[in-house]
């Protein structure tokens, strides 16, 4: 702001410099034709200045989508511009623009009188959490670009920034898993030879679950419904250990879970410090590292798949107490390296490819 005021200064002082000399010229030299220009270019600066009168202060911003993004990614920020009361007097360049950066690339609308103008910027945050407004500065100027005025604006609606997705790395997780455990993504155990129960045939179902014996005797095709076994539920754990791998592995936590979301329901626990106010979705937006280690819940009977940034010598305490009553299974560093750990198999998983779209 003060360099721009700076920069107004001396271009007021250039002009005020430049009026002056052409009427100490008229006044001495006394010719019709230095008259008339003096007064055109009073005429022209007068005309020019009463395109500077609208008020930058009523013109409001507001998002017109989603207020949540991605950190470390371009987001598109669509907004509307508009003047609760538009004026007669159009403003000849507007230029709207995000306020401490300059990487975002400027927005410029000519002959403004208020209506409604929707904007879009292409936005990368470089951190994630719940940020409660986001400003903008407002630009106007002439149109010869001889005087201008700025404003700053801020849109008070809640934007929230959620960590990396990386969707490739994901998956490749995923994969790991599903050949650790193959029936991670059903939600019954394998199946058994019990049968359950008969029933009719119907459309879709495979014939090779027709019992012949009993469609013979009925004279229509019948069904047969296995038993299944008790399969021990998968349960996702982020442990968020104070640690330098602390966002990158919340960055990968949070798209696992993404992926997870679109094939099947998931339980999971969070184990980070997160503000009381923070709403349950928006939780990975606002979690920091625990100030100290905290202890894993008393799981029975589970799948566990934990992330964390390291293993420690509490965290394998806690997990070697879990194992007698759950399978466990570890996503964490090691030598630097994301690895998939399970008892003492140890399988790497590539990361560093390239981060994808939604």
């Amino acid at each position: 702001m003060k360099r721009y005021m700076i920069t107004n200064l001396i271009r007021t002082l250039g002009i005020s410099i430049f009026y002056v000399a052409v009427f100490m010229y008229t006044i001495i030299f006394n010719t019709s034709t230095g008259w008339l220009f003096f007064f055109f270019l009073t005429f022209l600066l007068l005309f020019d200045f009463l395109t500077m009168i609208p008020s930058l202060r009523k013109i409001q911003i507001r998002l017109i989508e989603s207020t949540i993004y991605e950190a470390n990614r371009p987001n598109n920020i669509k907004l509307e511009m508009f003047r609760y009361r538009p004026t007669l007097l159009r403003l000849p360049m507007l230029m709207i623009n995000l306020k401490n950066n300059s990487f975002v690339k400027k927005q410029y609308v000519t002959l403004y009188s208020g209506q409604k103008e929707e904007l879009t910027f292409e936005w990368t945050p470089a951190q994630r959490g719940i940020f409660h407004q986001l400003s903008f500065v407002l630009t106007g100027s002439d149109l010869f670009r001889l005087f201008s005025k700025q404003s700053e604006l801020a849109i008070s609606e809640p934007i929230v920034i959620m960590p990396t997705l990386q969707l490739d790395l994901a998956e490749q997780i995923y994969q790991q898993l599903l050949k650790s455990m193959p029936n991670f993504i059903f939600p019954l155990g394998n199946q058994t030879f019990s049968i359950r129960n008969f029933r009719k045939y119907q459309v879709g179902d495979s014939l090779n679950s027709v019992d012949w014996k009993q469609s013979g005797k009925r004279n229509e095709l019948i069904i047969k419904e296995y038993e299944h076994e008790a399969e021990a539920e998968t349960h996702f754990v982020f442990y968020g250990s104070p640690h330098k791998n602390f966002e990158e592995l919340l960055s990968i936590y949070y798209s696992f879970i993404r992926l997870v979301e679109t094939k099947r329901t998931l339980q999971q626990t969070i184990l980070a410090e997160i503000p009381d106010s923070t709403p349950k979705e928006y939780t990975l937006a606002t979690a920091s590292p625990l100030a100290k280690e905290c202890r894993l819940p008393a799981f029975s009977n589970k799948k566990l798949v934990v992330f964390a940034p390291s293993k420690t010598t509490q965290l394998s305490e806690q997990l070697n107490d879990l194992k007698k009553k759950n399978d466990i299974y570890l996503i964490t560093f090691l030598d630097g390296a994301l690895c998939l750990q399970r008892e003492d198999q140890v399988s790497a998983i590539h990361k560093g490819g390239p981060i994808l779209e939604k």
